[in-house]
């Protein structure tokens, strides 16, 4: 016959209020292995609260600038000295570079998302990345990709006066 499992929750019968009632946490299962479910949250909320699995954690889906690292830190309730260590380790493990987080950006916003180079200039500001590693970041990806092609991709079927304003809209200025 199969041992039942303990019930987690027991009521004094002798008492009908709610200060009899406990959780318990250990508990068998069929086969006879003990399980303690709190020593499972606590280690939880222990990586909860290291900025660096934090920072990790934020940085996995894309690359990301050194402020909004900051800022995501400051948002858990991170000391300024917590955040600067955790932010020195990140950039020498090389986890936080500015120019390669601009310069892949800038390459995304053209290629894929067919943005123009004052569109991202602007977005870049907003991710607090320094104005040289920005203008270097655009100089470079312009270099290697093709825009007339971006913009025939871009407008396609347009009429002058709608192409015009499609390539304004997108960020690409009155030059192209």
């Amino acid at each position: 016959m199969r041992k039942r499992r303990q019930s987690k929750y027991e009521v004094e019968s002798n008492r009908n209020d709610l200060d009899s009632f406990e959780f318990h946490s250990d508990w068998e299962d069929e086969k006879g292995y003990q399980h303690n479910k709190q020593s499972n949250r606590s280690s939880k909320k222990r990586a909860e609260s290291d900025p660096l699995s934090i920072a990790l954690r934020f940085i996995k889906f894309r690359a990301r600038s050194q402020w909004e690292v900051e800022n995501r830190l400051k948002r858990e309730g991170f000391s300024d000295e917590v955040i600067n260590q955790t932010i020195q380790k990140l950039k020498e493990s090389g986890f936080i570079d500015d120019e390669k987080f601009a310069y892949l950006y800038a390459y995304d916003s053209l290629v894929i998302h067919y943005k123009g180079p004052f569109r991202i200039r602007y977005e870049l500001r907003q991710l607090h990345v320094d104005e040289y590693i920005i203008e270097d970041a655009i100089k470079k990806v312009l270099e290697e990709v093709d825009i007339q092609e971006i913009i025939e991709k871009l407008t396609k079927g347009l009429d002058e006066h709608k192409k015009r304003e499609k390539l304004y809209r997108h960020g690409f200025g009155g030059d192209w």
